[in-house]
């Protein structure tokens, strides 16, 4: 199962409710103290983690007697086991919501000291109920039949015996069940069932939190470490257990001596003396472990830096641990502020790492206020987190928000326009296309000084369109208050699908520029003898052809990790004889040659 929106109420600052639609990678982006924590929390505390609600989470401004967390899933278990393991579906059960999500919501009332278990619902939209709004799902199997009976329902041979069958039945043959939006507690028979099956498949969230000693005593450290040697200790337990023998006869053997000398002095004393083990061994405690370098320096005397960066992947490895001992449940990797005591080398790749998680099948959610680090997620994965005059918070995506307004916003808000040095903006299709120009550029800038090298020049700032949003961001000439020019370089792909966009941009009179490559994407330009060397694989590469899709079948990777893979292994190590050769008509020098005239 995966999450897919979180909605929250008279929780910490959030009251009214607000709601965050989940991609599998989402960036909750806003200043320090807007509530992005708190959403992690709220989701750890909803999926049973490592934070447990207490009565300080209630909003004091709302109702903190009626705390709502709410959310929902999808990518659902196509069946799970009731009653006498009768298979079941939770379409047939008439539990899900019209888009095909399972909506669950928790309550809580934090007025008391200690807050007590949640009541649990679970939120269906046409759920069969009778008159009263009644479900049959909490009902035991007498009293499902004595409502058949009252319905005069006839239950056919081996219906009887199954409440999933009576409740079918029922449904479907008797008259005054009508489908509509209820609230189904969670708390006996098959309702309690249905809830122990689905926690099976519910996601585990692993929270990383920013305000941490990162040192190699924190628990995401030593966790993995003590596995690994309790493992090792019970691989041998045998051979503990015939020296702890040893250990206790040896000590037996030199108290009964002793004693027996007492005994010669004092025989009502060493009559009261015997010899006991005052604790088992605990073996596990004998081996303590950290990580060092190369030169001995252990890891909570490196630098914060790279502490923290490793506690990150203690934390990783720890929660891929918990999730196949629970059946192989999915995580949701929740990491506060990665960028924190990060260079901005890690910064990027750390972000990279998370986004290659998500392309693999999993979720992460992160939190950030820094500009940098937002400019490396693709924008529609962007969730800015904003309070309106009122002091209510409003969540804005590209999905619910138009370009314009939500750049402009995360632009005065975080500072994300670009500054004084900054003379162009570079408008591409995707960051991957970011990756690629970055790269080449800089093995051509070291042949020639006059080619810039966009990997590092401060004159130049990347804009990722990312494909659905580009023809808004063109039409609507979002940066147009940056006062810069802009280069617009998009792919031929099907046969020039912007060239409307192109014309717009180079129409404006403002010194933007807008040009198609005449290869059919970035990924034309890559030489296949540096595929070669870095994947070992033979591959056809001209200037029409789609061959990420071959190479994927390949690599056994998703076309997404192959774009990646070709941007970021690839374009690096490719020879400036080999960018030449793949760019007979030396596009990518005009590209750069013109970057620098604009940039004066």
């Amino acid at each position: 199962m995966k999450l897919r929106r979180i909605e929250i109420e008279n929780f910490r600052g959030f009251s009214p409710a607000i709601t965050i639609e989940v991609d599998d990678f989402t960036a909750l982006i806003g200043r320090n103290d807007i509530g992005k924590s708190s959403i992690l929390a709220a989701l750890t505390i909803f999926l049973e983690g490592d934070l447990k609600i207490e009565s300080e989470d209630g909003c004091i401004h709302g109702a903190p007697n009626s705390v709502r967390i709410t959310c929902e899933f999808d990518e659902l278990p196509n069946s799970v086991i009731l009653d006498d393991l009768f298979e079941t579906s939770l379409q047939d059960e008439n539990i899900l919501r019209a888009n095909g999500r399972l909506r669950v919501t928790k309550t809580y009332d934090c007025t008391k000291s200690k807050v007590a278990a949640p009541s649990i619902f679970i939120n269906a939209e046409q759920h069969p109920v009778d008159a009263d709004g009644n479900s049959l799902l909490p009902l035991t199997l007498p009293e499902l039949k004595k409502v058949a009976v009252a319905k005069q329902v006839v239950l056919e041979t081996g219906e009887a015996t199954v409440k999933a069958r009576v409740r079918r039945a029922i449904i479907t043959r008797a008259a005054g069940f009508q489908p509509r939006a209820v609230d189904i507690p969670i708390g006996k028979n098959d309702s309690a069932t249905l809830w122990s099956q689905l926690l099976k498949h519910l996601p585990i969230c692993a929270l990383f939190v920013s305000d941490r000693s990162s040192s190699d005593k924190d628990k995401e450290a030593q966790t993995p470490m003590r596995l690994a040697v309790e493992s090792a200790l019970s691989e041998v337990q045998d051979k503990l257990d015939e020296l702890a023998a040893h250990v206790e006869r040896h000590v037996q053997s030199v108290a009964d001596r002793t004693l027996a000398k007492l005994n010669e002095m004092n025989p009502e004393l060493a009559s009261a003396l015997s010899a006991s083990l005052r604790d088992q061994p605990n073996w596990k405690d004998l081996f303590k472990y950290t990580l060092n370098s190369n030169n001995g320096v252990p890891m909570d005397k490196r630098g914060s830096g790279v502490r923290r960066l490793v506690l990150l992947n203690f934390f990783r490895a720890e929660a891929e641990r918990k999730a196949i001992a629970e059946g192989g449940r999915p995580v949701i990797y929740a990491v506060e502020e990665p960028e924190t005591a990060q260079h901005p080398t890690h910064q990027k790749m750390l972000v990279r790492s998370l986004l290659e998680i998500a392309d693999r099948g999993g979720q992460v959610i992160i939190t950030t206020h820094a500009p940098g680090l937002a400019g490396e997620v693709p924008v529609e994965n962007i969730r800015y987190i904003d309070d309106e005059a009122t002091g209510t918070r409003v969540v804005r995506s590209m999905a619910a928000d138009n370009a314009e307004g939500l750049f402009t916003a995360i632009a005065q808000r975080l500072g994300m326009l670009p500054d004084n040095q900054v003379r162009v903006l570079i408008c591409v299709e995707g960051i991957n296309d970011v990756r690629f120009l970055k790269h080449v550029s800089h093995t051509l800038h070291s042949s020639d000084a006059q080619l810039p090298d966009l990997s590092t020049d401060p004159r130049f700032v990347f804009v990722p369109m990312h494909g659905s949003n580009l023809r808004d961001i063109v039409n609507q000439h979002i940066f147009r208050n940056s006062r810069k020019p802009e280069f617009h370089l998009y792919d031929q792909d099907d046969g020039g699908t912007y060239a409307n966009e192109a014309a717009t941009v180079n129409a404006r009179g403002d010194g933007s520029r807008a040009v198609q490559t005449q290869k059919r994407y970035m990924e034309s330009y890559i030489h296949p003898d540096a595929v070669q060397r870095t994947k070992a694989v033979m591959l056809v590469i001209n200037d029409v052809d789609d061959y990420t899709l071959q190479l994927g079948n390949q690599l056994q990777e998703k076309k997404s990790r192959v774009k990646a893979i070709l941007a970021d292994e690839i374009a690096p190590i490719m020879t400036e004889a080999e960018i030449d050769q793949r760019d007979g008509t030396g596009e990518i020098r005009t590209w750069l040659r013109t970057l620098a005239q604009m940039a004066g």
